[in-house]
């Protein structure tokens, strides 16, 4: 099967967006390789600076050791050899007591008592959606192409719509738009017109 765009049944990481990451440099990267968050900002601003999740997980693992070393050097600096256990926090999600350091500002700060979550449930939280929405997209992939070879396979008469379907779902992952419908009407065959950025090419009927 070939596709225009993007080669179909591909990694859709391995694929070329829009998109650069300002710390690591690299350019041309699909949305799938930002946050839905980062790519729904860079829409509304196009000169806002972007990081990769990749960039995005070192930097926050960078933001703990530094946490982690100023608290050494503070409790070092006022004589004592352990931190000061009654200036703990509550974790909302594990309910255990932890010194500040074990949370970032934004917990302490924004959600505060009753909502704030230390840094081990915040990243294992952030791990397991990326690992749900990973295996989302994987199977969406692989339905949306199975679809398309079972269509072409028997010819059916709404492949064009099964077609459109697979690629705009390639195509939201590249650029991080949602496919529109456009008209909203039916052709022949009962095939739906759709209003995919990538199409395939190279078909018979």
């Amino acid at each position: 099967m070939t596709s225009l765009g993007v080669t179909s049944g591909g990694d859709p990481s391995q694929w070329h967006g829009s998109f650069d990451c300002v710390k690591c440099g690299r350019k041309r990267l699909p949305a799938v390789d930002f946050s839905a968050n980062a790519v729904s900002k860079h829409r509304k601003d196009a000169t806002k600076p972007m990081r990769c999740k990749q960039c995005t997980a070192s930097a926050e693992e960078t933001e703990r050791a530094l946490a982690s070393t100023m608290a050494k050097l503070r409790v070092k600096e006022s004589g004592t050899d352990t931190p000061d256990t009654t200036a703990t926090h509550a974790c909302s999600e594990c309910k255990q007591s932890k010194p500040p350091t074990e949370f970032s500002n934004k917990q302490l700060i924004q959600k505060g008592p009753g909502k704030q979550r230390c840094r081990l449930c915040c990243d294992a939280g952030e791990a397991n959606a990326a690992a749900v929405s990973k295996t989302s997209t994987e199977l969406k992939l692989k339905q949306a192409r199975d679809a398309s070879a079972e269509a072409e396979r028997t010819n059916d008469p709404c492949k064009v719509a099964v077609f459109a379907k697979e690629a705009a779902l390639e195509a939201e992952l590249v650029t991080g738009l949602k496919p529109r419908r456009m008209g909203g009407g039916r052709g022949r065959g009962g095939g739906v017109r759709g209003n995919s950025t990538l199409g395939r090419g190279g078909r018979s009927s």
